[in-house]
């Protein structure tokens, strides 16, 4: 089933852990896509705005949710139940593309994010290699 519910601003939405029982639609407002560390520090990860999808992935995959959702500003969400987002996922080819291009974008972001960190591995690598030739040469 679809219904319309507001979060207001700073409101948690989800929480990482919990179990996915919903996706969300944005009709109006932000949200903050936040991961936590182990000691509950949050991190934004991503900025969501009107029209865009969120929480999809635990109902493709069954998985507690991996990140926490915040209201960032008074928000209007669609909510859609692991029924619908079948139903919505075989019949809708509209949801169908939104849904294959939210996973598409994810999936590039985190890929560019990975050379991004991999490039910041490969110069520590590079500054770690140097420090241990002056190492041996003082030897």
């Amino acid at each position: 089933m679809e219904t319309i519910t507001t979060f207001s601003k700073e409101e948690v939405i989800f929480r990482k852990g919990e179990a996915s029982k919903h996706a969300y639609i944005i009709q109006s407002g932000k949200v903050g896509i936040y991961k936590e560390n182990d000691y509950g520090k949050r991190t934004l990860v991503r900025i969501l705005r009107k029209s865009d999808l969120f929480g999809e992935m635990g109902l493709i995959d069954k998985y507690p949710r991996s990140a926490t959702a915040i209201a960032l500003e008074n928000s209007r969400l669609t909510v859609v139940d692991t029924s619908h987002f079948a139903f919505l996922s075989k019949y809708s080819p509209k949801f169908f593309v939104i849904l294959v291009k939210t996973l598409t974008n994810r999936l590039r972001d985190t890929l560019g994010q990975l050379k991004k960190d991999g490039k910041q591995v490969e110069i520590l690598n590079s500054t770690n290699q140097k420090v241990l030739k002056n190492r041996e040469t003082i030897k």
